[in-house]
């Protein structure tokens, strides 16, 4: 996450996705076939710690490391030919490594000891061929001899085979002949031994290559930081083009401005719902700012939606939003949901306090982004909002942005900023009911599934608009009720209660 400090950066990786998403537009097959080779690149972690700590590399390590090197050089070759300069990207071909690790330049995806890493590891393996190949025949002969009732010449040819003259790489030897039976069994003792002189010689070969390979450890890692960083930056990229991101502009006046931002992930479900998304506009020019409405009214999802796409612009992405005005943060919080902890016994009000400790001890050091979703939802009423007015009081002490929701009433002080989601506040509930109930009855009809909660989202207006201090949080809870088909005894005696407590207010 880049913090005010390091803004330069985070001003030149918005720019580093412009460069990469223009070339993604005009160089897209350039792209594609250097994302295709990160998909050969596997992870490397534990051989490269085993290159460090000067280990000996097995054949299969080896031939990691020579697939990621040409694989490598294939990505160097497609990135100079975007032409550009990205600063923290820096490529070094491996031809070096290419080269130790195919002397044969057979440019082959595999590997193995070759004979020509030692003179005397192609003698051992001329040896052990010559060898093999006398065990074959023996085997053949012994067998046509047991099938055979004149064997005469059979038994002079095999004891010519197993004559084994001047074979050995240290010193001229002789492999006795068989004996009667035509035993092959010195034959096979003498393979072992080779077998065991051509380890012990492929042994020494991966020694030298694993210390070639500690010598060029440095460029190794170098290109594998390369190739990540790269991968990240086209797969932002991507992201931005997919959902349509922006750049944003960058401001130094501590304010967050969205228009027509939007959450990926909430699109992505209501698209497979055949549901349309509504985006949210809101001006954060102030210490404060004050989100109220009546449940099922989308504040969680708002206030998600804007601390994601902070998060990100944080984070070096583009924003999903139509246009974008932010300022660059030190840190991020989102208190929201259920902050009961069941291992540490606290209950979700309780878990809320703790995290707001540890708020008001950094917003001293640091200016950032706080969002409260509902804060005090798990206290009484009365408590819950005088705490929350304590809180709203104090944090305008500081330099942070505070966007904070609430139902709560009478969170009346000067100098916030005060929005309201639009719900149900211009629905027509008497004919929305009248919708509802005859939808529901046609759905009944052809065993569709579908619920009155799903065909009350319809109607939702989920957008933010900005009201005054004074404007009360609207009180569409009766109304959703009847909408929803509660029980209607129910209805009327919370509509008689309120009328004692809210005098004046419709809810018919």
């Amino acid at each position: 996450m880049f913090k005010k400090s390091n803004c330069k950066n985070l001003i030149k990786e918005l720019d580093y996705i412009e460069l990469i998403k223009l070339n993604i537009l005009e160089n897209k097959d350039l792209i594609k076939d250097i994302e295709y080779n990160f998909c050969k690149i596997k992870e490397l972690k534990n051989t490269i710690k085993r290159i460090v700590n000067k280990a000996i590399l097995d054949e299969v390590e080896l031939f990691e490391i020579k697939n990621f090197s040409i694989n490598t050089n294939e990505i160097i070759k497609l990135y100079e030919k975007l032409n550009i300069n990205i600063d923290y990207i820096a490529f070094e071909k491996l031809n070096n490594i290419v080269k130790l690790l195919d002397p044969d330049n057979l440019n082959l995806a595999t590997f193995r000891i070759y004979d020509s890493y030692s003179d005397k590891l192609t003698q051992i393996r001329k040896l052990k061929s010559i060898v093999e190949g006398k065990i074959f025949k023996l085997s053949n002969i012994n067998q046509n001899i047991k099938n055979s009732k004149s064997n005469t010449n059979l038994s002079y040819e095999a004891n010519k085979i197993s004559e084994l003259d001047e074979i050995d790489v240290n010193e001229s030897n002789k492999v006795n002949g068989i004996n009667e039976e035509y035993n092959i069994e010195k034959l096979k003792a003498k393979r072992s031994e080779i077998i065991a002189n051509e380890e012990e010689e492929s042994l020494e070969v991966r020694k030298i290559l694993s210390y070639e390979l500690f010598k060029n450890i440095d460029e190794i890692k170098k290109n594998i930081k390369s190739i990540g960083k790269l991968d990240f930056l086209i797969a932002k990229a991507n992201l931005a083009i997919k959902y349509k991101g922006i750049k944003p502009q960058i401001n130094n006046e501590n304010k967050i401005q969205f228009y027509e931002v939007i959450n990926p992930s909430m699109l992505e479900i209501l698209a497979k719902q055949n549901k349309n998304y509504m985006p949210i506009s809101i001006d954060m020019n102030k210490k404060i700012t004050l989100i109220s409405g009546a449940n099922m009214g989308g504040k969680s999802v708002s206030m998600k939606t804007i601390a994601l796409n902070l998060y990100l612009f944080q984070c070096g992405f583009y924003v999903f939003a139509k246009e974008a005005n932010l300022c660059v943060l030190d840190f991020i919080y989102l208190v929201s949901d259920d902050m009961q902890d069941i291992n540490k016994g606290l209950s979700t009000f309780g878990g809320e306090i703790i995290k707001l400790k540890e708020i008001t001890k950094i917003m001293k050091l640091q200016d950032g982004f706080i969002a409260l979703d509902e804060f005090a939802r798990g206290t009484n009423p009365i408590e819950g909002r005088l705490l929350l007015k304590s809180i709203c009081t104090y944090f305008k002490k500081f330099n942070s942005i505070n966007l904070i929701s609430t139902h709560y009433d009478d969170i009346s002080i000067d100098d916030i900023d005060y929005y309201q989601v639009i719900g149900l506040k211009n629905v027509d509930f008497e004919g929305l009911r009248r919708k509802i109930d005859f939808k529901i009855s046609s759905i009944e009809m052809s065993r569709n599934k579908v619920s009155s909660i799903d065909i009350l989202q319809e109607y939702m207006d989920y957008r933010l608009e900005k009201v005054n201090k004074e404007a009360k949080v609207p009180k569409d809870a009766i109304n959703i009720c009847k909408l929803l088909g509660l029980e209607n005894e129910i209805i009327e005696i919370a509509k008689e209660l309120s009328e004692n407590i809210y005098k004046g207010d419709d809810y018919e």
